[in-house]
């Protein structure tokens, strides 16, 4: 049984001990900083209390008692969600326990309107299986790599100068980016994903928002250095980056078309332009193989491995022949 937060929650939150530690879920922000990976009673002890956040958090009990605790939140889009935490308590089998956890979850998706909930865990993780026994699909697998701090050059201002051929998203730039994601996307990745051009939008991974600009939504922060920059082509574009400043680190996300006759390399410099001062970190999908080689050729370092998983909470409508092809299905 799974359910939402309550006061009377307060002592097993505080005497929880989660197996291995930290959680077996992660976002893209955290998967970048391994210290919010820790189980913090605190944030959880605020949301029991509080009648607007317990909907962000949940306790599951099972065989053993109390299973553990999950944290969710919205991606860029009110139809989607991500698992941001998920501690297990140090008596729960994660195969087991975990996909009761996991399927009772996208159940409560389904009822509050959801339409798709993402996982993210480390490569080799038990959770693999419970989500595939929860009914999540395996979407691709993730490397994060990493600029140490040794390599972060002399201390600049943190924009994007024009030579560097990167542009500011426009709202009219909304339908080429979505060519773009289906060129460089394979279908199986876009069919947990969305095909259609909102239920993409919805699933992208919230980043730290400025407070003004932006297209894509997600949380908003005044005192927080992003945006979305575009390379174009001859006729689209050929490369899209989203960026963060959070936590004294650039986090990257990068798309690139594959049939361009583009310079990765270049991209990568122009990716970089904006961020000496700091360490960069960017989660690559394992079927972006050139952007892993020029990542590496700009001497990133591949960390962790991640699995991505996704599952469908509510029936979808019949996908229009014109988003398929828009995509690139």
């Amino acid at each position: 049984m799974i359910r939402s937060l309550r006061p009377s929650d307060l002592a097993r939150l505080l005497f929880l001990h989660p197996a291995e530690g930290g959680t077996r879920a992660f976002t893209l922000d955290s998967a970048a900083h391994p210290s919010a990976c820790e189980y913090r009673p605190n944030r959880y002890v605020a949301r029991a209390l509080a009648w607007r956040s317990r909907r962000g958090g949940w306790i599951a009990f099972g065989r053993p008692g109390m299973t553990g605790v999950v944290r969710v939140r919205r991606r860029n889009g009110p139809t989607v969600w991500e698992v941001s935490e998920l501690f297990l308590s140090m008596n729960a089998d994660p195969e087991i326990d975990g996909a009761v956890l996991l399927g009772e979850l996208a159940d409560v998706a389904a009822r509050s309107g959801i339409q798709r909930v993402f996982l993210r865990i480390e490569d080799g993780s038990p959770m693999a299986t419970a989500a595939r026994r929860a009914g999540y699909r395996f979407q691709t697998r993730e490397t994060l790599y990493r600029r140490p701090e040794d390599l972060r050059g002399q201390d600049q201002p943190a924009h994007y100068p024009g030579e560097s051929g990167w542009r500011t998203v426009h709202d009219e730039d909304l339908q080429g980016i979505y060519r773009l994601y289906g060129a460089a996307t394979p279908l199986s990745v876009r069919e947990t994903a969305g095909m259609t051009l909102p239920e993409w939008r919805d699933s992208l991974e919230p980043l730290p928002r400025p407070s003004r600009g932006g297209i894509f939504g997600g949380a908003r922060s005044s005192d927080v250095n992003s945006g979305e920059m575009l390379l174009d082509g001859e006729d689209a574009p050929v490369a899209w980056m989203r960026y963060s400043d959070a936590s004294n680190e650039r986090l990257f996300t990068l798309m690139v078309e594959p049939e361009a006759r583009v310079d990765l390399d270049e991209v990568v410099h122009g990716v970089l332009a904006g961020g000496f001062g700091m360490p960069a970190a960017m989660l690559v999908p394992l079927y972006a193989r050139r952007i892993a080689m020029a990542l590496q050729a700009a001497e990133f370092i591949p960390g962790q491995d991640y699995e991505l998983f996704a599952r469908q909470t509510a029936e979808r409508a019949k996908i229009p022949r014109n988003a398929m092809a828009a995509a690139g299905g």
